[in-house]
């Protein structure tokens, strides 16, 4: 107990210094580093004073693993040859290991603070020490007795938020910050503000019950922050530093500093991007949202503070200036805290760790190398070196180049081709830069620059948009937000840029990007002869019947006659083996959607419609297998024959058969919710679901069914019995907008729970009730190739592979 106490002491006295210093400069230091920094110090603070333990290790050792770098003073390639080595580090990677090791001894003397204690007798400090762990017991006894009755109040005076239109856009911000488990949220008018509260279950309470729109949003998206960060777990090691240090004023003052930078760097996070009209509709919110004059609890993330503090808050929201990252003062921060206070010693590393972590996943090494500056040179050394290098390529003795003194911020890695070696085109130089775009947060371009024998050199420059290309325009950056997302586009990148049936998904990307950087660069002063020589063309019919299909589809969506539309001709009479001297007529004498539609006349009877047929869609087609799919979704299947059944199926087939092109194909289901049927009275309540397919046919790959949107629609459908057969009387289906949730409970009046069912439905068996009733359509057809483009879990497109040919892309 002795010991323990003045352990406390001593870390209480050195640690209240640095307190002291930090607390009187933070303002300042907040302008230069950002509330962010200061929410780490705060919390290796909080660290150091919750745990009271002298750490000593005597004669530490350091190994220090580096990478060469060399950092360029300026941003471009012109003068990217004005090289500065700032600093020297042997490159490493995980075939070719060459780190040199420097080992720093240090040997410190122990510092003997008992001249602290002298004064007391031993009776009296151990008197202390059991009044100062009484003093602990009860404050957390208290704290959890506050806690308990606030949990109390807030059951007692909250509800559940059933609010269809609250909830959109709760659910919307939950998708947009990539959640991997909502919260529970609820609506509670006593607060003072709106929080989080929960250490294992988190939920968000509100406390403005009428904000909606962006007002609404951006309390969302501050609470999920706070959960995300999990910045109750934070809170209570705060208070436990305060506990622990009941006595000490300035532990308390820090408490008060730290809840405070805890809400500014939140408030940093969710203002990121923002315009200053943004931040100006932001401070409202923040204003609207606090009532003064109530008190949350410690173990919330309410914000509680008086007018200046709110001040204070306002003034940041509206700090717009540039921010340091601080990793340095940060460190030296670590150090002294730590060291000050003990002798603070480091084990070297052993040779069967180091081979231990070598030996680690590669998915998992690399996330853990991401960086959100360039600037961190070992850092972007660390990730290209375990980027593994292809056959006939070696490190150059240049190392690599960081571009960092003005934006676009980017990096350039030196290889040298190996003899006469060519460089491959099979995507390595696309996906590691896509992976190092995606790792490096503040990163624009990565560049190679590869030298052969010869010294001749040749740079590859990738930037960002490029890579956002290939993943529907979506930023690399959301793609590492976990690691399991990391691991995952991992996952799509080595099936994107494998050999084989997958390769084509990459070039239809491929051919698309083409064809915008050549009708770009054409403008309006286009010719076939100009054309022909452009080497980006050549490039576009190189990817065969990728890109054939790529303008296939482009024409089935309407195509417009203009410089894009012409290039996409040329390149299809080319690719179609039209003779020269008929494909020179063709293109002299027709639009391209003249050529398109005599193109696809050959093809009109192809495409049967998909409509009811008993004698077709009988149930022997579900002995082969289903998908995954529950008893209830299986009710909706084209295969089950009741009355019911069959007067949707045919109203749907009505409905949509005007809608149908003689190149498109409708795959329509029912997700039934409710039946509720009356003598010769029917109501069915159910989403109506519905994918549309483009189909084209190109000479290899042959016919195609490409996924090109569709809808899921809440509706009800009602019928009456005439001359013994259900005739539909009235469709109503739920409105769009404010008006969605609204809609579906007027119309669902009477029954009880549907409308909850229709609002709430489960996209992910809708889906797979369409995929089930297309794989029942195609009846084992292996000459027609199905590309989805709606987002499936990798077991859903192995399941349904096993059934059809089909390609996620």
């Amino acid at each position: 107990m002795d010991r323990l106490f003045q352990n406390v002491l001593e870390i209480s006295i050195f640690t209240s210094v640095a307190i002291l210093i930090f607390g009187t400069f933070s303002r300042t230091w907040g302008k230069r580093y950002g509330a962010k920094w200061k929410y780490f110090v705060w919390m290796i603070l909080a660290i150091r004073l919750v745990l009271p333990v002298q750490i000593t290790l005597p004669q530490p050792i350091i190994n220090i693993p580096i990478s060469q770098v060399q950092v360029s003073s300026a941003g471009t390639q012109e003068n990217a040859s004005n090289k500065v080595e700032l600093e020297s580090f042997p490159y490493s990677s995980l075939e070719n290991e060459t780190i040199k090791q420097s080992n720093i001894t240090q040997s410190t003397k122990s510092v003997n603070n008992s001249f602290l204690y002298e004064p007391l007798s031993e009776r009296i400090y151990a008197s202390l020490g059991f009044l100062w762990i009484f003093a602990v017991l009860l404050y957390f006894i208290y704290q959890g007795r506050k806690y308990q009755l606030f949990l109390r109040d807030l059951n007692r005076n909250s509800c559940c938020i059933r609010d269809a239109q609250v909830l959109d856009i709760y659910y919307e911000v939950c998708g947009g910050m990539e959640l991997k488990k909502r919260p529970q949220i609820f609506y509670c008018g006593i607060l003072p503000s709106p929080l989080c509260v929960g250490f294992f279950q988190q939920r968000i309470y509100l406390n403005v019950e009428e904000c909606r729109g962006e007002q609404l949003r951006y309390i969302l998206r501050h609470e999920l922050l706070h959960c995300k960060r999990r910045d109750t777990w934070y809170k209570a090691m705060l208070m436990l530093a305060k506990g622990i240090h009941l006595f000490n004023p300035f532990v308390h003052w820090m408490v008060r500093l730290a809840e405070q930078d805890m809400e500014y760097s939140c408030d940093s996070l969710v203002l990121e991007h923002c315009t200053l009209a943004q931040r100006q509709d932001y401070g409202l919110t923040i204003l609207n949202s606090i009532r003064q004059g109530q008190k949350a609890n410690s173990f919330s993330t309410a914000f509680h503070g008086g007018k200046e503090e709110l001040k204070q808050r306002i003034d940041h929201i509206f700090d717009v200036s540039k921010k340091k990252r601080g990793a340095l003062s940060l460190l030296a921060l670590v150090l002294v805290v730590w060291v000050g206070t003990a002798i603070v010693g480091c084990t070297a590393k052993t040779e069967g760790t180091a081979n231990n972590e070598s030996m680690a996943d590669l998915v998992s090494t690399l996330y853990q190398c991401k960086l959100d500056y360039i600037g961190n040179h070992s850092g972007v050394g660390m990730i290209l070196g375990n980027l593994t290098l292809p056959k006939g390529l070696t490190y150059s003795d240049e190392g690599m180049e960081l571009f960092t003194t003005e934006e676009p911020y980017g990096a350039r890695q030196y290889l040298t081709l190996e003899g006469e070696e060519e460089i491959l085109q099979d995507g390595w130089f696309e996906k590691n830069a896509m992976i190092f775009l995606a790792l490096v947060n503040n990163a624009s371009y990565f560049e190679y620059s590869i030298t052969n024998q010869d010294g001749k050199e040749q740079i590859l420059h990738f930037s960002r948009e490029d890579g956002m290309k290939y993943f529907g325009n979506t930023d690399l950056r959301t793609l590492t937000s976990d690691e399991e997302t990391f691991r995952k586009f991992m996952q799509e990148l080595n099936a994107l840029f494998s050999q084989g049936e997958d390769a084509f998904a990459l070039k239809q990307i491929q051919s698309g990007v083409l064809l915008d950087e050549i009708s770009e660069e054409m403008g309006e002063s286009f010719s076939y002869a100009a054309l022909r020589e452009n080497p980006k063309y050549e490039e576009l019919l190189k990817l065969g019947d990728a890109a054939l299909s790529t303008m296939l589809i482009n024409f089935g969506y309407g195509q417009e006659d203009d410089t894009k539309g012409y290039i996409m001709l040329a390149a299809c009479l080319e690719l179609l083996n039209v003779p020269v001297s008929v494909s020179d007529a063709m293109l002299q004498e027709m639009t391209p959607s003249q050529w398109y539609a005599s193109y696809v006349a050959l093809d009109s009877t192809i495409v049967e419609p998909f409509q009811y047929d008993q004698q077709r869609y009988t149930l022997d087609l579900e002995k082969r297998g289903l998908l995954s799919i529950k008893k209830g979704t299986q009710a909706g299947l084209i295969t089950r024959h009741s009355d019911v059944q069959k007067a949707v199926y045919e109203v749907l087939g009505q409905r949509f058969s005007s809608e149908r092109g003689n190149r498109e194909l409708q795959i329509y289901a029912p997700l039934i919710s409710h039946i509720s049927e009356a003598e010769d009275r029917l109501s069915v309540y159910a989403v109506i679901g519905r994918t549309d397919y483009s189909f084209v046919r190109t000479p290899k790959v042959g016919y195609q069914l490409i996924e090109g949107g569709g809808s899921y629609i809440p509706a009800r459908l009602d019928f009456e019995k005439i001359d013994g057969n259900w005739v539909l009387k009235e469709w109503v289906e739920a409105k769009d907008g404010s008006e969605y949730a609204p809609s579906i409970k007027d119309m669902c009046k009477g029954t009880l729970g549907v409308a909850n069912d229709l609002i709430s439905y489960d996209t992910r068996e809708m889906q797979m009730l369409l995929m089930q009733n297309l794989i029942f359509y195609l009846n084992g057809r292996t000459d027609i190739t199905v590309y989805g483009v709606s987002h499936m879990d990798e077991q859903d497109i192995a399941a349904v592979s096993q059934f059809i040919p089909f390609v996620q892309t």
